[in-house]
């Protein structure tokens, strides 16, 4: 009897003794930020576009404030300084992924170089995407393919049944990457009209409003089975399987033409297949359809939402098209359309699309602390979520002269560029994180936007004012204009001449 008084009198005062014993954590000096709700926390602060509504926040609360979404805490920067300090001297601390459902089902649980945790395994893969799928020499390689896209582009809008027409930018300049990269992924493109939707970029498009989904198990970890209960998680599943079988039926093809000792140029998922099957390779078939979908992604929706921006600033800004289309058809001359070898002579043009890039970057992906950490003093835990706001860096006036307007002169005789060493400019990001396909897209964005502009005169629709044209974002993973960008293009040459 007296044994059983004391051990529950001992199971009682448990918790009390636990409280007495235990260290309590010293409390941490956190950024100031917006006040939390008690169990969404910031989540229903957030507007539609997530770097606007920090951009608005950082007006109240200062270049770093804290946010917990759910039960995630979360960092936002939005100086170039504090980019610096976590791009660069907090690079290893910070160069990690969340988890996040989109990214774990559409890299097939990270095996891919954008979304997958920091470790061997991702570089490994990172050497193989520098080092020889987007390498110096495989880019010159892609030359033909870029050439003959951006040909097949410039025909369909000068041939269009409808001359007075008006063409929806975006749609040709999702077409014109998507095609390219195909070519150099697949050996094909998916044929079809410029300005329609082919079978693959369909499935895309699909996957880019899945990334505008919430998913409840991303803020509220052990919550995700809601999800399943809402059907989101089967939507999902459903395109990532309609993918993935795509990706699988590839594979197939290209190995069975190598099986037969077909005579054919090497392509990206020939080269990943032979190093799948190297004795002792840690590349397996999900890690082809990872990366395939890593380049799918990012090289079609970044050229072509820069692209589409460059137009749209250019249609607000009519003398500064017109200087860059003089400056491109004095250095082109009569030769009917402009060649690779004819942009280095095109200072101009790089102007333009340096500023668009500073205005319309496409890299908000968040990075996760690995260990504590300090930035600006303040204690940042481990697992929190650290996003740099590179819209928001773009805009801030201590970095930028009259940041917001659109002036590509700004860039003139300047040092300033996009290898991730000036951090008030960050369109590709920096540090261990940065894009590995920089060379890659900005060969299409230069070729594409010079033959636009070359080859044609472009006008508003009827009705139509250059203040008329709106410059908001639209929602998903890729930042197009929430309003598409109507232009009618006018024929300036018709042919190539001798």
């Amino acid at each position: 009897m007296a044994l059983s008084f004391l051990v529950l009198l001992l199971f009682l005062l448990l918790p009390l003794l636990l409280l007495l014993f235990s260290k309590r954590k010293p409390k941490l000096k956190l950024p100031p930020g917006p006040r939390p709700s008690p169990i969404f926390g910031n989540l229903l602060q957030m507007g539609d576009i997530s770097h606007r509504t920090f951009y608005e926040l950082s007006k109240i609360y200062g270049p770093i404030f804290y946010m917990r979404m759910g039960k995630i805490p979360q960092v936002n920067v939005t100086s170039s300084a504090l980019a610096k300090e976590v791009l660069n001297k907090l690079d290893l601390v910070c160069c990690t992924r969340p988890h996040m459902t989109v990214f774990q089902e559409y890299t097939f649980n990270y095996c891919d170089v954008s979304a997958a945790p920091y470790g061997d395994n991702w570089r490994n893969l990172r050497k193989v995407f520098v080092h020889e799928l987007l390498s110096n020499k495989k880019l010159f390689s892609f030359r033909g393919a870029f050439k003959s896209e951006i040909d097949k582009m410039i025909e369909s809008i000068r041939n269009r049944p409808d001359q007075a027409s008006s063409i929806n930018i975006k749609d040709f300049m999702v077409r014109l990457s998507n095609n390219i990269v195909c070519r150099v992924t697949f050996g094909y493109v998916n044929e079809g009209i410029y300005g329609e939707q082919s079978q693959l970029q369909d499935m895309l498009d699909k996957a880019n409003r899945m990334f505008e989904v919430f998913f409840v198990g991303d803020y509220f970890p052990g919550f995700g089975w809601i999800d399943w209960l809402t059907g989101k998680r089967k939507r999902l599943q459903k395109n990532v399987k309609e993918i993935g079988e795509f990706f699988q039926q590839t594979i197939d093809k290209h190995k069975d033409v190598t099986k037969r000792g077909e005579d054919h140029e090497e392509d990206f998922v020939d080269f990943m297949i032979r190093l799948c099957e190297e004795e002792g390779s840690q590349i397996t078939t999900d890690h082809i359809k990872g990366s395939i979908m890593d380049i799918l992604i990012a090289g079609t929706d970044a050229p072509a939402a820069t692209l589409t921006w460059a137009m749209t600033r250019l249609a607000r800004h009519p003398m500064v098209m017109k200087k860059a289309q003089e400056e491109l058809r004095r250095v082109v001359g009569d030769k009917g359309k402009v060649e690779e070898s004819d942009l280095p002579h095109c200072e101009y043009l790089k102007l333009v699309i340096n500023e668009t890039l500073r205005l319309h970057p496409q890299d908000i992906f968040p990075r996760v602390t690995m260990q504590d950490c300090k930035i600006d003093g303040y204690d940042i835990p481990k697992g929190a979520r650290v996003i740099v706001n590179t819209w928001a860096i773009a805009r801030d006036e201590a970095a930028w002269v009259n940041a917001t307007e659109f002036l590509p002169e700004r860039f003139e005789g300047s040092s300033i560029n996009f290898w991730g060493n000036d951090f008030q400019y960050l369109p590709f990001g920096a540090g261990r994180r940065i894009c590995p396909g920089i060379n890659f897209g900005m060969q299409i964005v230069s070729l594409a936007l010079a033959n636009l502009l070359y080859t044609f005169d472009w006008e508003l629709p009827v009705g139509v004012k250059e203040e008329d044209i709106d410059l908001d974002d639209g929602p998903g993973f890729a930042t197009y204009n929430k309003t598409p960008l109507l232009l009618i293009p006018k024929n300036r040459y018709y042919q190539a001449r001798a």
